[in-house]
């Protein structure tokens, strides 16, 4: 597994789009932030520092291109019998891959949280406090709301993500993985009334995979509860147990595809 490990990273570290990643993330961030402390009433600081400056949803395309070539590109190249004829279990490489891509996760999620501080100190530090309250999400702090959104918007990714590692079991290609990974990421928006209207007239529905990418929006906005019939820790709970369920999934199909 170490060894494995090792070389999915070397694999990741190699890939110049990983260095400019970093660097084009923090320059979005520093410069939403310098331009929130221009034009305020264009860009609100505030609102916009909740979601690290916009970098969460940036990490979830860079997220889903990279599970998906990560399985994808094994068997484009053919490296995939290499790793096979070292007599490396299938479960062990596409587990050492999910540990990889945890890792790769949890790095963009520190590092666009501490740019983005950094740009709030350096450009929005007399706009507002970290201490202040937001009367529009149930009167928690900024700081409150921004570590929330974080931790929710982490596992709700990792839902998402895990239909990628699915979908990149099943196909040759990493383009169907990458569509369905996005796809599901923005289906909520337009399904989403449909749905709500679903679940208020049949309450079984609410326990579909889709209500639960409702997890991120609902710990900040608490009036979505009463559209997704589900509680906060109901959604925690839900997302990490289908999370757990795709990636299980996918395992199967990964054991038993052809090389």
């Amino acid at each position: 597994m170490k060894t494995l490990l090792w070389q999915e990273t070397f694999k990741l570290l190699k890939k110049k789009s990983t260095y400019w990643v970093t660097i084009v993330i923090m320059a979005i961030i520093l410069g939403q932030a310098f331009l929130g402390s221009v034009y305020p009433k264009v860009i609100p600081a505030k609102m916009f520092f909740t979601s690290s400056f916009g970098a969460t949803t940036m990490i979830v395309f860079v997220l889903i291109a990279a599970c998906a070539a990560s399985i994808s590109m094994e068997f484009q190249y053919g490296t995939i019998k290499e790793l096979v004829y070292q007599q490396y279990s299938r479960s062990t490489i596409l587990i050492s891959k999910w540990l990889v891509m945890l890792i790769y996760s949890l790095y963009l999620y520190v590092m666009t949280g501490t740019v983005a501080l950094i740009g709030k100190v350096i450009f929005l530090n007399n706009k507002f406090s970290l201490n202040d309250k937001d009367i529009y999400s149930n009167h928690m702090t900024f700081l409150q709301q921004w570590l929330s959104q974080m931790e929710s918007s982490f596992i709700t990714l990792w839902l998402v993500l895990s239909i990628v590692f699915l979908c990149a079991s099943l196909f040759k290609t990493s383009t169907v993985a990458v569509t369905s990974g996005i796809v599901g990421f923005f289906a909520l928006n337009a399904i989403g009334v449909l749905m709500f209207k679903v679940i208020a007239k049949f309450h079984w529905f609410r326990w579909n995979p889709f209500n639960f990418l409702n997890y991120a929006n609902q710990v900040t906005d608490p009036t979505r509860k009463s559209l997704t019939q589900l509680s906060d820790n109901q959604l925690l709970i839900g997302s990490l147990m289908y999370t757990a369920l795709f990636l299980c999934i996918g395992l199967l199909f990964f054991r038993k595809r052809n090389v």
